[in-house]
Protein backbone atom coordinates (compact mmCIF):
# COMPACT_ATOMS: atom_id res chain seq x y z
CA UNK A 1 0.00 0.00 0.00
CA UNK A 2 1.10 3.54 -0.60
CA UNK A 3 1.30 6.13 2.14
CA UNK A 4 -1.61 8.07 0.60
CA UNK A 5 -4.01 5.12 0.84
CA UNK A 6 -2.85 4.39 4.40
CA UNK A 7 -3.55 7.97 5.47
CA UNK A 8 -7.02 7.82 3.92
CA UNK A 9 -7.77 4.59 5.80
CA UNK A 10 -6.66 6.23 9.05
CA UNK A 11 -9.10 9.15 8.67
CA UNK A 12 -12.38 8.95 10.51
CA UNK A 13 -15.45 10.48 8.94
CA UNK A 14 -18.34 12.07 10.76
CA UNK A 15 -21.81 11.69 9.28
CA UNK A 16 -23.35 15.15 8.95
CA UNK A 17 -26.40 14.38 6.82
CA UNK A 18 -28.93 11.59 6.66
CA UNK A 19 -31.54 10.94 4.01
CA UNK A 20 -34.99 9.44 4.38
CA UNK A 21 -37.92 8.66 2.15
CA UNK A 22 -40.63 11.29 2.38
CA UNK A 23 -43.09 9.05 4.25
CA UNK A 24 -40.41 7.59 6.54
CA UNK A 25 -39.04 10.78 8.11
CA UNK A 26 -38.39 10.49 11.86
CA UNK A 27 -40.30 12.68 14.29
CA UNK A 28 -38.54 15.46 16.18
CA UNK A 29 -38.64 13.31 19.30
CA UNK A 30 -36.75 10.56 17.48
CA UNK A 31 -34.29 13.08 16.05
CA UNK A 32 -33.39 14.57 19.41
CA UNK A 33 -33.35 11.18 21.17
CA UNK A 34 -30.13 10.26 19.36
CA UNK A 35 -28.27 13.15 21.06
CA UNK A 36 -26.91 13.07 24.60
CA UNK A 37 -28.44 15.34 27.23
CA UNK A 38 -25.56 17.81 26.94
CA UNK A 39 -25.81 17.90 23.14
CA UNK A 40 -29.57 18.53 23.34
CA UNK A 41 -29.03 21.34 25.83
CA UNK A 42 -26.43 22.92 23.55
CA UNK A 43 -28.80 22.69 20.55
CA UNK A 44 -31.69 24.26 22.47
CA UNK A 45 -29.49 27.07 23.82
CA UNK A 46 -28.23 27.85 20.31
CA UNK A 47 -31.81 27.84 18.99
CA UNK A 48 -32.91 30.13 21.85
CA UNK A 49 -30.04 32.52 21.13
CA UNK A 50 -30.90 32.60 17.43
CA UNK A 51 -34.57 33.38 18.16
CA UNK A 52 -33.60 36.19 20.58
CA UNK A 53 -31.24 37.71 18.01
CA UNK A 54 -33.91 37.49 15.28
CA UNK A 55 -36.54 39.21 17.45
CA UNK A 56 -34.46 41.80 19.30
CA UNK A 57 -31.24 42.14 17.33
CA UNK A 58 -29.02 41.26 20.30
CA UNK A 59 -29.35 39.53 23.64
CA UNK A 60 -31.10 42.06 25.87
CA UNK A 61 -30.14 40.31 29.09
CA UNK A 62 -31.59 41.44 32.38
CA UNK A 63 -32.46 45.05 33.09
CA UNK A 64 -32.52 46.63 36.52
CA UNK A 65 -35.90 47.05 38.21
CA UNK A 66 -35.93 50.14 40.42
CA UNK A 67 -39.38 49.85 41.95
CA UNK A 68 -42.08 47.23 41.68
CA UNK A 69 -44.83 48.69 43.90
CA UNK A 70 -46.06 52.25 44.05
CA UNK A 71 -45.04 53.96 47.23
CA UNK A 72 -47.78 55.55 49.35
Amino acid sequence: MSSASESIDALKFERVARKFRIDEEPSLVDEYARFSVDERLELFLRLRQRIIEDQYGTDQGFQRVYSIARRA
